[in-house]
This record gives structure tokens, sequence and C-alpha cells, in this order.
């Protein structure tokens, strides 16, 4: 008789809206005293306390905001009225990404948070007439972002699918803007900045950028006093021969910083150069990306770190200098053509460098806080999980029966895999790291297993996956799968063997992983590929241009592991937590791979990270006991950084030449690599700008050449080392 008794659980306000129903032994585990209250984090506080809309009423959705201010939405399609959000109204849609109108951000506003929502072909309007400051975007797909001779100050764009269009070019400015993570594909025009003389904008940084396809030109930007890419990949612009302009168009700029510039157009139907660049001072860092139409103005005051290819002048005298350290792997330093081979000395010469490399200082992005990660269950959970009634079959039956499974407060234990489609259609969403928890009642199964999918995704959201063997499976054990555009949010994986396991699938492409938390994994997120790997799309097996962003990784083995056969793309770490364990990224096969604003610390291995290549800014390593040295790496490249431990940064590489590249950095370790006595390990190639070494206090200048191992300082002044790229004015 109890089989058949109808348990209410009524847990919460949110809860309670959506009339759970469960059989005694469906019912999830509720608070005790050996299970209890655990607090979520903070943004998913937020989120669950803003008033839910019923998706049947959804023509109320602007009285909603108004009446309640902060307002979130179910799955489903709130389109059919356009939105006007004024100061510090929040609107979160489902992690379906909630289908909405037409979206204006009043002029004046400060504070507005808009976030998993889809203006599918419909804009995103920034209105002119009053400063619009603080306001968050994040997860946003398929709409235009516009604003025409508006005021913007201090503003956050994350995960934004879609052009982004801002024309100050008669009035108003663009300030201190962070856009994190931008992909936009097709049509024209993916990104415009335009700013006027009268009113500066300055301080806008791109951090991990993608143009995929643009039909016609790609950017149209001008009128800025700085701009900032840092990791840029763009593929085929100018696909279908609509524009005339190089893929970065920059008239009329102060200062340009690009790093990790990264793509290809050769199969579009009209080839234009990849950059056209009209500014003051021009500094790249790690530029792969080449084109021998690549131009630049007369005027502008080229300084090249560890670049490939060349790049023409415009006609007409030329004013600007050109330094190029290390291009196309030459281990030189050249000044307008000249190798460098002893201490400039000319005053002039070093006056205008001296100024371009020094800039002016100006205020890092604030280190991020990051929360300790919720643990509903405590240290006893193994033995409390022993005879717990098996809930799979009623967990499966919810995915395959509502597409989504909303699960309230609880601990659900299951004793084999639960299988979700990857069609953008099936995921499973709790209510809380801290509230909602699946646990696998043994650790031999996979807790989440991903069945066949193509160019699609799953759901996940707002819940603790632990125990099992893998948090999530994905394998072509289901069938053939590639995922993409792929927003997993506020997931914690403990105690598991992976997290997450991408299985010899084949690709996991453009993708944003939120806020996800990984405890007491052997590896958190693991990419084992086909292999070999035959140059055709049969063994291509691939991550690429995929954001870890706010993920903690603590006490696992090794925190992130992508030993890639086809090379991953433009992989990113943005403030992210490393924590505890033998090694924090093991990679392999990389492009550009990019860790910015991230903390290292307690590593035991031999090295920190391991990578063919690797980028890093504003991040801080320390606390750190390895037994090598910090990178393992055949060519990094730095900026903004402090390394705080004793250790030796680089270790020597068999058969290779070390390239190493270290911009506004402090490193308290050995930077000079000692080469092994025996044979077959390359010389080190390095060069240094304006960074501080304190155990080589020779070499904190503002410009030293390492070449086949031998130091030359070319500029014989001290340095003055402060992070230069992420930074708002």
């Amino acid at each position: 008789m109890m089989k058949h008794l109808i348990y209410f659980i009524l847990l919460s306000t949110s809860v309670f809206s959506q009339n759970y129903h469960y059989a005694i032994d469906e019912a999830p585990v509720k608070t005790t005293p050996e299970n209890p209250v655990v607090n979520n984090q903070l943004e998913e506080t937020e989120y669950f306390k803003a008033y839910l809309l019923p998706l049947t009423q959804k023509a109320t959705i602007q009285q909603a905001l108004d009446k309640y201010g902060s307002v979130r939405l179910e799955k489903g399609d709130y389109s059919g009225t356009n939105i006007v959000m004024k100061s510090n109204q929040k609107l979160y849609g489902h992690p379906t990404q909630s289908r909405i109108s037409a979206v204006t951000i009043a002029a004046g506003s400060t504070g507005v948070v808009l976030e998993s929502v889809a203006p599918v072909d419909q804009t995103i309007t920034l209105q002119s007439g009053g400063v619009i400051s603080n306001i968050t975007f994040k997860s946003i797909k398929w709409a235009t972002l516009v604003g025409t001779n508006v005021m913007l100050e201090n503003n956050t764009f994350i995960n934004m699918s879609g052009p982004i269009r801002i024309d100050c070019s008669q009035s108003g400015y663009i300030r201190n803007t962070k856009i994190i993570k931008h992909q936009s594909q097709g049509g024209l025009n993916m990104l415009v900045l335009k700013g006027n003389s009268s009113t500066p904008s300055y301080g806008n940084v791109s951090l991990h950028t993608n143009f995929l396809t643009p039909h016609g030109n790609t950017t149209d930007i001008a009128g800025l006093s700085s701009l900032t890419f840092v990791g840029l990949d763009a593929e085929g612009w100018n696909l279908a021969g609509e524009g005339t302009k190089a893929m970065i168009s920059a008239t009329n700029i102060g200062n340009v910083k690009i790093t990790a510039f990264n793509g290809a157009n050769s199969y579009s139907a009209v080839k234009t150069p990849s950059f056209d660049i009209d500014a003051a001072n021009v500094f790249f860092l790690d530029k792969a990306m080449n084109y021998p139409t690549d131009v630049l103005s007369t005027r502008a005051n080229m300084f090249v770190v560890n670049g490939a290819g060349t790049y023409t002048r415009k006609s007409g005298t030329v004013t600007g200098f050109d330094v190029q350290a290390n291009l196309n792997g030459s281990n030189t330093v050249k000044y307008n053509g000249t190798e460098q081979v002893t201490a400039i000395t000319n005053s002039t010469i070093l006056a205008n460098l001296s100024s371009s490399i020094l800039g002016t200082k100006y205020t890092p992005w604030a280190r991020p806080t990051w929360e300790t990660l919720p643990d509903p269950l405590g240290a006893n959970w193994r033995t409390n999980r022993v005879g717990k009634p098996d809930q799979t079959s009623y967990l499966q039956n919810l995915i395959n029966t509502k597409g989504v499974a909303d699960l309230p407060e609880g601990i659900f234990y299951i004793g084999s895999t639960l299988k979700l489609p990857v069609d953008s259609n099936h995921g499973i969403v709790g209510q809380g790291t801290g509230k909602t928890v699946i646990v696998g009642l043994t650790d031999d199964f996979p807790l989440i297993s991903l069945t066949g999918g193509q160019d699609a995704n799953f759901i996940l959201s707002y819940l603790t996956l632990q125990g099992g063997s893998v948090g999530i499976y994905a394998s072509q054990d289901y069938g053939s799968q590639h995922m993409s555009y792929e927003n997993m949010k506020f997931v914690v994986f403990r105690d598991q063997n992976y997290g997450i396991q991408l299985k010899q699938i084949k690709g996991f492409d453009n993708n944003f992983l939120d806020n996800l938390g990984f405890v007491n994994c052997n590896i958190g997120f693991f990419q084992n590929p086909l292999t070999p790997y035959a140059n055709d799309i049969d063994t291509s097996s691939f991550v690429d241009k995929t954001m870890f962003y706010k993920n903690q990784f603590i006490n696992c083995s090794t925190a992130v592991s992508m030993m890639a056969t086809r090379a991953d793309n433009l992989d990113a770490w943005v403030d992210c937590k490393f924590d505890g364990g033998k090694t924090a990224l093991a990679l392999n096969a990389q492009n550009a791979p990019l860790a910015a604003n991230c903390d290292f610390t307690n590593y035991t291995g031999a090295n920190v990270i391991t990578s063919n290549v690797f980028c890093i800014y504003n991040s801080n390593v320390y606390n750190n006991r390895v037994t090598s040295s910090t990178f393992n790496s055949i060519s990094t490249n730095i900026e903004g950084c402090r390394f705080l431990d004793n250790s030796p940064m680089f270790t020597p590489v068999v058969y290779n030449t070390l390239n190493n590249h270290i911009a506004n950095s402090t490193v308290t370790g050995n930077v000079v690599t000692t080469i092994p006595a025996n044979k077959g390990f390359g010389l080190e190639s390095a060069v240094y700008v304006n960074s501080t070494f304190l155990s080589n206090p020779s070499l904190s200048k503002l410009l030293v050449n390492v070449k086949a191992g031998v130091p030359t300082v070319i500029i014989n002044s001290t340095s003055d080392s402060y992070p230069q790229f992420l930074v708002t004015q």
C-alpha cells in the first residue's frame, strides 16, 4: 500500500508553484540532522528568489518586471511583448534560454541583469540620453546588441551570441566594457565599435572572440582611444565576398593590443587581410594569423612579440617604428629591420620605445571572489547512501516524458546511469548546488550518459552530482556525438574518477561552462580523443572555443586533461580557481589555449601546467611545491601575471627550442633555463618586456632578448611591471 501513496513536497515558494508529486519510494531524501540545510551559491540565490512568471502569463512580462524588479522565466517561448528594462531590474531566463522579444535598456539605467534568454533575430537596444552603467548581460543567444550615441560605462557582456554594434561616432562614448566570450556567425559587421574625439571611448576589452564565416565585412572599429583583444579566432571572413575590408578594420585608434590571434580564410570567396589598423601604437603578442596583405598605417608604432608572417605599410612617409621580437621564429629582436645585438643607446629611440612599452598604468581587472562550494551531503555521504532506494527509473521517466526534468530540493539516489539525449531538448534542472543532489549508490557507473546528437546540446543546471565513476559521460557508445553551444551552469561534480569525460566523441565546440565545480576528482574535465588522428572527419576529435568561466577545480589530481590529437583551438579558462592536486592543466596539441584572471595554488606534481603552447594573462601562481617547474611547454606567452613560487619557470624540451615570451609580469623563481649536458635539448629563445625577475635581477629591464640561451639587454632601463591587457581605465 505504501508504494502507491502520494507524497507532496513543498520545499519553497518556487517548488510549491510546480506541484511536485512522488510515490514514497521515489521522493528525494529530505533535510535531516544528517543532511543539514546548505545554502546555494550567491548567484543561484539571486536567481531562485526572483519572481517566477508562468509561461501562461507571458503577456504580463513587463508588468512583472515593473512590480517585482527581479523576474525569472519557465522553459518556453515568452516572445510577443517587447520589454523595457530600467535600473536594477533583472530578468532571468530558464537554463534552456527562454525565447523573448526585443529588449530596450532605458537611458540612465544601472545594475540591469539580463541572463539566459534568446531574443532570436531581435535587438537588444541600449538607449541614448543618460549613462548606462554596471549592467550585466550573460548567455544571450541569437540577438543583435545595438546602441547609437549612447553613454556606456563599466558594463559586462558575457557569452554573447550575435553581432555587437555600438556607434558613438557623433556623440556619447563606450568606456571600460568587458566583452567575455563573443561569438557571431554569418551576416555582416559582427563587431562595430565607434567613438568620437569630443568624448573619448576607452578601456574596452574583448576576451575570447570568435568571428565565424561572416559573409562580408567582419568589423568596423573607429575613433577609440584604446582597443584590446585577448584571444581572437576568425574563420572564413568575407565568405560570400560581400565585403572589401580586412577582418580587423580599425581607423583613428590610440592604442591597440591584440594577443592569441588565430584563424584562416582560405575558403572565402574574396580574400581580404586579417588586419588593417590605423593607430598610434600596436602591440601583438602571439600573432599566429598572418597574410602578406595585412597593413598598418604610416604613423603606427608596431611592437610584435612572437609573431608569424609580415605586414605592409600604407603609402606615404612612415613615421612609426617597427620592433619585431622573435618574428617568424627568428630568435632576434629587430628595430626597423636591423637586429639589435647590444643595448640601444640612441636617446630619441629609447624615449620612443620606452614610452610605447610602459604606456599608462591602469587598474587591473578585479580578482574573482570564489565562494566555498556547497557540500550538501557532508563527509559521511558514502555511509549515508547505503540502503537508500534506487530512484533511477523515476528520474529517467521524468527525462523521457518531460524533456527537461525540473527537480525540487532533495537527494536522489541512483543505481545505474541516466541517459540524456543530446538534442537541445532534454536535461535536468535542480534547485541549486546546495539543494539538489544526484548521488550514485555505487561508484562503478557514470551518473549521466549522453546519447547521440549532432550540433546540439543538453541542459544541466543548479545541482550537485556526487559519486559514481563519472559525472557526465560523453562517448560514441551511444552514437556519434558532436556538441555545440552547450551552456551548462552551476553544477558541482564531487568524488568521481572523472567529472566530465569526453571519450572519443567528434567535437565539443563553442561551449560555455559557467560556474562549474570539480571537487575530489581524479580528473575534473577529461578529453580522451580518437587516436590516431588521420587528418579526416572520421577521426577528428576536438574541443574548440570552449570557455570555462568561474570554474573551481578543488583537490583534483589533474584539474583538466586535454591531450588532443587533432588540435584544440582557443579554449579558455577565465576567472577560474585551480587549487590542490598534482597538475592543474595537462594539455597537448593546442592552438592558443589561454588562462585569464585565474589563480593556481597548492600543486605538488612535476609542473603546474603542461602544454605544447600556453597563454596566460592577469593570473597568480603561488603556494605550489612542484618538483620540476611551473611550465612544461614549448612556447609560452605571459602578460600581467605574478609567479610567487621559488620553483623554476620552465623545463627544457627535448628536440625543441623553448620559446618564452613574458611581458609586464613578476617572476620569483629562476627564469633562466638550465640546459642539461646531454644532447637533445633545444636552447631557449625568449623575449622579456617590462618584467621583474626576482631571481634574475639583471634581466629586470624594459626589453631583453634571449638568443640560443644567451640573454642580451636591449633597453637597459629598470622595468616597472604591471598588467596592460586586462585593465580598466
